[in-house]
């Protein structure tokens, strides 16, 4: 029974309120099927474990899945430890279990931990108990003489089997236990020195400790490592069993028999306190923006404000292909330095992944692909990198690269439709052209060549428009920019370029900056062919005029006085922003 309350209330968490964790660790690598890459897990140890854990991970692509199966694996660590101890003890253990088991689903709760983790302590566990409950006399040598195999496959959690079986020959004190261990010692140090100099070619260090690293335990190394020694010593915790615990009773219910019950309610209480609204916030705008759903990305943010620069990032992208850009910048919070238009270069750190969906958007295919490049160099293959990467060649006609990444896409478990869509677009250009994402980027596709400033991504905007003005994209960021700075000269020098880009309306904030140029006297504005002013958005800037000068003595007032009605405009932000 608590077993199954414990994989229901896991399950029912991770579902439905802590699934963000399965998105992001899914889109941060790929597993592939394929020979080649399980022969690549193997050439270090600790690959395969790895490997199983990636495995694990990428049927994190449903949600559901995934909860089901963490569940069970927390599940299946606690029931190993009360099967162990009953080995030991010969009586049902009720607490120990569900403290690991409920601790390893305490650190699952952020999302950087990987599952690899828990089914690396799965593993050794499991081993452990097949070696005491199935091997006996002769055949418990078989440890001994197989753990470097066993290191191979698992890494550096090796060392938990090492350790349980070490001291579970003390505390039997079998035949021969002080020969299998100096045995198992000897073994154990000779082939370390021949997997550092002839084997694996890695130094020292890095043999003993990988796949483990601070970052994959999601910054939490004292807690893992504190689960890591209670497991590992657990044939001398079985000795302790103070008889008062077992005896305690309410009402004739044992205490013992309820504190599984106790330890999950206090870590699902916990867990629920510990769920991350800003990340979870932030992975639904970026589900909804790789699936180009971009009038729910602008619905969810305008529902859900947020101040995380990468959040209002890709919002701004998704406003600019909806058109929206130049009416709807204010109804966010937005940095005036221009951080939230675009990110500069960097090669470490979240910005490497998506700085090139800006590129990508404007058309700039060349300094977009450098972008999935290099985040693939740095960090590895992942869906939306060799995605990217794949579009980008097919928009540039390098048909054969392009086979290159869809070939890898095509050995996933569940991109391979995608990668079959993508296939059928191969040296046939027309394909590409008639494609309505890729055909729009290729026509976007500037044939002017200038240099791309990495570190200047404003600039790069100013080379675009002065190489094709009809691109609307680019037009909305230029204009973008020079509202965030306050430009009122320029953007009224650059209204031609409106009509240039095609737009048939004037954009809601240009228009705000032109009324309050024009209104306040503040210089000429040049005549346009089709767009015109609206003389709402005269009414508009007169009532706000009004009422700014009205409060004009206090500032704090005049901005609470203002903020309800006009807080979404330029005009608020060129006085409060």
């Amino acid at each position: 029974m608590p077993y199954m309350v414990f994989f229901l209330l896991t399950f029912v968490y991770f579902n439905w309120f802590a699934n963000y964790i399965f998105f992001y660790q899914e889109k941060s690598s790929l597993f592939l099927v394929s020979y080649s890459s399980l022969i690549e897990a193997l050439n270090r140890p600790g690959g395969f474990l790895n490997y199983l854990g990636q495995l694990v991970t990428t049927f994190y692509f449903y949600p559901l899945v995934g909860s089901v199966l963490v569940s069970v694996v927390f599940c299946l660590v606690a029931w190993l430890v009360a099967e162990t101890g009953k080995i030991y003890t010969g009586k049902k253990l009720y607490v120990l279990p569900f403290i690991i088991g409920a601790a390893l689903f305490y650190l699952q709760t952020n999302y950087q931990f990987r599952i690899f983790n828990s089914v690396g302590i799965l593993l050794q566990l499991l081993l452990f108990y097949f070696t005491i409950a199935r091997l006996k006399r002769k055949l418990q040598w078989a440890p001994v003489f197989l753990l470097p195999a066993w290191y191979v496959l698992t890494g550096s959690f090796f060392v938990i089997f090492l350790v349980l079986f070490s001291f579970h020959l003390i505390v039997f004190k079998e035949k021969l236990f002080g020969v299998k261990l100096v045995i198992l010692l000897l073994i154990l140090a000779l082939f370390l020195y021949v997997s550092n100099d002839f084997l694996f070619f890695q130094t020292t260090g890095s043999l003993l400790v990988y796949p483990f690293s601070e970052v994959h335990v999601g910054m939490q190394s004292k807690l893992f490592l504190s689960v890591v020694i209670i497991i590992s010593t657990l044939p001398l915790l079985f000795q302790f069993r103070p008889k008062f615990v077992r005896e305690l009773q309410i009402k004739r219910i044992s205490l013992i028999k309820l504190m599984p019950y106790l330890v999950i309610l206090l870590t699902l209480a916990l867990a629920i306190v510990r769920i991350d609204k800003r990340n979870k916030h932030y992975f639904n705008v970026e589900k909804l923006f790789y699936e180009q759903k971009y009038d729910e990305v602008i619905v969810f943010n305008s529902k859900h404000p947020s101040n995380n620069i990468l959040t209002i990032f890709l919002n701004n992208i998704a406003l600019s292909e909806a058109g929206k850009l130049t009416d709807r910048l204010f109804d966010f919070r937005q940095s005036p330095n221009g951080n939230t238009l675009y990110l500069k270069w960097e090669l470490v750190g979240e910005m490497l992944k998506r700085g090139g969906y800006f590129y990508y958007s404007l058309g700039l295919i060349n300094e977009a692909h450098r972008w999935a490049y290099e985040n693939m160099v740095m960090n590895g293959y992942t869906p939306e990198t060799i995605k990217m990467l794949i579009k980008t060649e097919l928009i540039k006609g390098n048909y054969k690269v392009a086979s290159k990444y869809i070939n890898i896409f095509k050995q996933t478990v569940f991109y391979r439709n995608e990668a079959l869509d993508f296939e059928k677009m191969l040296f046939d250009e027309r394909a590409v052209s008639n494609h309505p994402e890729l055909g729009i980027k290729k026509r976007l596709e500037t044939s002017h060549d200038f240099f791309v400033m990495s570190d200047n991504p404003a600039l790069n905007v100013e080379y675009i428009v002065a190489a094709d003005s009809t691109n609307k994209i680019a037009a909305q960021y230029k204009f973008a920019m020079l509202l965030l700075q306050k430009d009122l000269q320029k953007i009224v020098d650059n209204l031609p370029l409106l009509e240039t880009a095609g737009f048939t309306v004037m954009p809601k904030h240009v228009e705000e900056a032109v009324v309050a140029f024009k209104l306040l006297n503040a210089g000429k504005v040049p005549e346009l062919k089709t767009l015109k002013i609206t003389a709402q958005t005269e009414q508009r800037f007169r009532q706000y005029y009004k009422i700014f000068q009205q409060n004009r003595s206090d500032k704090l007032r005049a901005q609470r006085a203002l903020y309800q009605k006009f807080s979404n405009t330029y005009w608020y932000y060129v006085f409060f922003g």
